[in-house]
């Protein structure tokens, strides 16, 4: 299953958030530099994930994003799923009545199996947890040079 680039783009602007803490907000600017996002486009995804409950925006001096929810808690799935929506892999998931072999489609079995078995991994990986691993990969690669 593929990811859309809202996705990704969304889930590493979260992660910089989490790395941050909420001690002071971060700039659009400063994540879009950071994580080498497109200012624009990271402008769609922060007010999709303010709509969602998953980050604040504050505005005036000093203002910017953070975190809303606790990053302990927040899984990938949560922040996916916030702009993405559902990611089924077959229409008929979302809606059996598209498809009159619903009920005996062989394949959708199985690629249902395959959705569940993803979905269950993005949701039990906190953001917390993929925001210490990627710091721990930027400190190890940084000894590397």
């Amino acid at each position: 299953m593929k990811l859309s680039t809202i996705s990704r783009y969304g889930y590493r602007a979260v992660i910089e958030l989490a790395q941050r803490g909420n001690d002071s907000p971060i700039s659009l600017k400063e994540i879009a530099e950071k994580q080498d996002i497109p200012y624009r486009y990271l402008e769609n995804i922060m007010s999709r994930l303010v709509a969602a409950g998953i980050v604040e925006s504050l505005r005036g001096r000093g203002g910017g994003f953070r975190l809303k929810k606790d990053p302990a808690t927040l899984t990938i799935f949560d922040v996916i799923k916030a702009l993405e929506g559902p990611l089924y892999p077959l229409p008929c998931m979302e809606d059996e009545y598209i498809c009159p072999r619903f009920d005996i489609c062989g394949a959708k079995d199985f690629i249902e199996e395959a959705y569940y078995a993803f979905i269950n991994v993005l949701k039990s990986h906190t953001i917390k947890e993929v925001a210490e691993r990627e710091k721990l990969k930027i400190s190890s690669k940084k000894k590397e040079v």
